[in-house]
């Protein structure tokens, strides 16, 4: 069973380096209050000992000289380690929730879903959304962790000085810390929600943009997408000036309850000193440390703003998982389509939205054991057809049937793989980027996979299961990067196979390896191949689009 995504589990991935990172921020803004108190008492009980000569003899200078450097040390040293701390664990959270995400739509989803997670637009968004996560642990978690600590220090250091000084600070420094942010809570949540919508569309009217610019320049409508992009960009930035503004105002209250907060320490403070109960140094260092207290404190005016984006971005990607399930979705009381398996479309005619060609009165006939190739020249539509024929692009007349039934009224997942021509590589080892597919596979299944695709020599010259292919498959070639998807797609074993430029980068004799290993992994299903390359390949049905 899948499981969505929830914020609160996010830390548990790289906990350790999490568990680091909140120790050094911690230590880092300890160590910066300490060394303002700190500093703050030596000059001032240093003042009063130089004015009494025989004090000033007696005075120690040197300890508290080497607290302030020690502070100064731990300040910069911890802040340069939280950083790379933080950072660290971030990344590595993105990239374990990529690697999750896309785990769960090989595994439970469609092959229709599949490819729309592919495109271009929806593609950015699910990057986007992922990268959008990691505000929770880094601007919601993170800051309200280091507040808490550092207002219980301060006034535990405060009641040590005296009682009464703890319980005039307390009024202002609990308003700044908890009472100030709570009035954002639900305002700072809605902004950061409304921002992720806005800053999705503004993206999506950006790559339409780029995506049809032929065609609007061709029929006059890029006017019209102009307007429309820059009105989209302009909610965008209102969208953000708000959140801005919400954040300017919030940290403007919490001067003002940290101001209060600091005249009841100094007047309730002048009378302990006159009573001999606080000394002049000691009454300053709490005083200066109040103020270094401000920068524990200002982060927690945009943490609603970042849990907010956070749980925009958690819905938005549960939604496209299909998480706790406890049984299938079926569509009209049917199961998946068994084998044998029959696949046929009569007058099938399909076009994607902005595009000016498409496959027009298409009719197949396809039973299992055979094999379609489909060929054309570029833009023609073979890979509109093949959309259509994975269930992920509605025909817009003809039909498209398998078992006698429309495509639609079967559950397809685990029946359709399909190899679109976008591709998803991970920064991680050829294993892992294999296992996806199939977390229990042995490494000798690994082997034969790769071997299929011809890629096991490769493999083997790396450093084997170990390959590191980078992020987006950086460190391999696009030939490879495309057999290594569809290595994964082998593995994962769909009885109706349908790839889209399988032989890229491949020379002849190794196209013919893997067209060999196509058809005998699919003996008794499908297989559908959309390729530029001109093969004779035996005992298959041909398609060309003209």
């Amino acid at each position: 069973m899948l499981k969505p995504i929830r914020l609160r589990n996010l830390l548990r991935s790289r906990q350790a380096n999490w568990s680091l990172a909140l120790l050094l921020g911690a230590l880092t803004l300890f160590s910066a209050i300490g060394l303002l108190a700190v500093s703050g008492w030596f000059i001032t009980a240093a003042a009063i000992a130089g004015l009494t000569l025989s004090s000033s003899f007696t005075f120690d200078y040197f300890r508290p000289a080497a607290l302030i450097r020690l502070f100064a040390i731990v300040r910069t040293a911890g802040r340069y380690g939280e950083r790379v701390t933080s950072h660290h664990a971030a990344l590595s959270l993105l990239k374990d929730l990529r690697s999750q995400v896309f785990r769960a739509l090989t595994l439970g989803k469609t092959a229709a879903t599949l490819d729309s997670t592919s495109s271009a637009a929806t593609m950015h968004r699910l990057v986007a959304d992922i990268d959008r996560l990691d505000r929770f642990p880094l601007q919601f978690v993170a800051p309200w962790f280091w507040a808490s600590l550092i207002v219980a220090c301060y006034l535990t250091f405060a009641y040590w000085l005296h009682p009464q000084l703890a319980a005039a600070a307390s009024f202002g420094l609990v308003a700044a810390w908890l009472l100030v942010p709570a009035v954002g809570f639900w305002r700072g949540r809605t902004l950061a929600q409304e921002d992720v919508t806005a800053a999705e569309q503004r993206r999506e009217h950006f790559l339409e943009s780029l995506s049809l610019l032929t065609s609007l320049t061709l029929w006059q409508g890029w006017q019209t997408q102009q307007r429309d992009t820059l009105s989209a960009d302009q909610h965008f930035q209102t969208q953000q000036l708000k959140q801005q503004q919400l954040i300017s105002l919030l940290s403007l209250l919490q001067q003002w309850a940290l101001a209060i907060s600091l005249i009841c320490v100094l007047w309730f403070g002048v009378d302990l000193v006159q009573s001999n109960l606080v000394s002049v140094p000691w009454l300053l260092a709490a005083a200066l440390a109040l103020l270094g207290v401000h920068e524990a404190l200002v982060p927690l005016a945009g943490s609603f703003i970042g849990l907010g984006q956070s749980q925009a971005a958690r819905d938005r990607i549960n939604q496209l998982m299909p998480v706790n399930q406890a049984q299938p979705i079926e569509t009209d009381g049917t199961t998946r389509p068994a084998a044998p398996f029959h696949l046929q479309t009569e007058q099938l005619s399909a076009r994607i939205a902005g595009a000016l060609n498409g496959p027009e009165n298409i009719n197949i006939d396809l039973r299992s054991g055979q094999v379609l190739v489909i060929t054309g020249a570029s833009g023609i539509g073979k890979t509109t057809l093949l959309k259509v024929l994975a269930n992920a692009l509605q025909p817009s007349s003809g039909k498209y049937l398998i078992n006698q039934r429309p495509a639609e009224q079967w559950q397809l997942d685990e029946c359709i793989g399909y190899l679109p021509q976008q591709l998803d590589i991970f920064d991680s080892s050829l294993a892992n980027n294999l296992r996806l597919a199939d977390p229990q596979a042995s490494d000798e299944q690994l082997w034969q996979v790769l071997a299929d695709v011809a890629l096991a020599d490769w493999a083997q010259q790396q450093n084997g299961l170990d390959t590191a292919l980078g992020e987006y498959g950086a460190q391999i070639s696009g030939g490879q990067a495309r057999r290594v998807a569809l290595a994964r797609l082998l593995l994962a074993k769909r009885p109706i196979l349908l790839v889209d430029e399988p032989f890229a980068g491949l020379d002849s004799r190794s196209s013919y390896q893997v067209i060999a290993a196509l058809r005998e992994r699919q003996a008794d299903g499908l297989l559908i191949i959309v390729s530029h390359h001109a093969m004779d390949i035996p005992d298959v049905q041909r398609l060309h689009l003209s």
